[in-house]
């Protein structure tokens, strides 16, 4: 699942991205080979804002898409905001929230509105309350309405414009169940 092995995802995110990373977790090196720990991939602004995030390993063919969907939602919440951010952010969220009702079954409409006039509404208690209402359902031919996927368009639904450094942890210790820890890698 090293999807960025694969050289078309490398060429467009050597085109669209400048790639950095962070150890956030603890692993082991045997024989040349990691074990254990996990990966958070973060498509983001200069600034950190993060427009979308991948949870856990996925293939190249569904990076691939995730990063142009990143590039193009951004591309198309400039095109419509002309300048204004709330009408900038309001076409991210609404983009978040089209892949959740097509792609995934999770309505969100009630969330919607409930952000919309509520620009304080806190992203844990967004993403836990919709996680758990439909963490079990499946929709669409048997998808798990809960995937990691689905977990990160709605985490950012919650909460448009958040910083890479507000959700790292979150991501890392919530949705992939993994502990943050600075120790070092070990090598064997």
């Amino acid at each position: 699942m090293n999807a960025l092995a694969s050289t078309p995802v490398g060429a467009y995110i050597n085109e669209h991205f400048v790639a950095t990373f962070v150890k956030v977790g603890t692993f082991t090196v045997a024989n040349g080979n990691k074990q254990g720990g996990n990966v958070a991939s973060y498509f983001c602004l200069h600034d950190g804002t993060v427009l979308h995030a991948i949870a856990g390993p996925v293939n190249a063919e569904t990076f691939l898409r995730e990063a142009r969907w990143a590039v193009e939602t951004r591309k198309l919440a400039l095109f419509h905001a002309n300048g204004h951010g709330k009408t900038y952010q309001t076409a991210l969220l609404r983009s978040h929230a089209e892949r959740l009702t097509n792609e995934y079954g999770i309505p969100v409409d009630n969330l919607y509105r409930a952000w919309s006039t509520n620009i304080n509404l806190r992203m844990h208690s967004t993403f836990d309350s919709f996680a758990l209402m439909h963490g079990g359902q499946r929709h669409h031919g048997g998808k798990d309405a809960g995937g990691n996927l689905a977990r990160m368009h709605l985490l950012l639904y919650g909460s448009p414009g958040v910083k890479v450094e507000r959700i790292y942890q979150y991501v890392f210790e919530k949705v992939l169940n993994e502990k943050i820890s600075t120790l070092p890698v070990v090598q064997k």
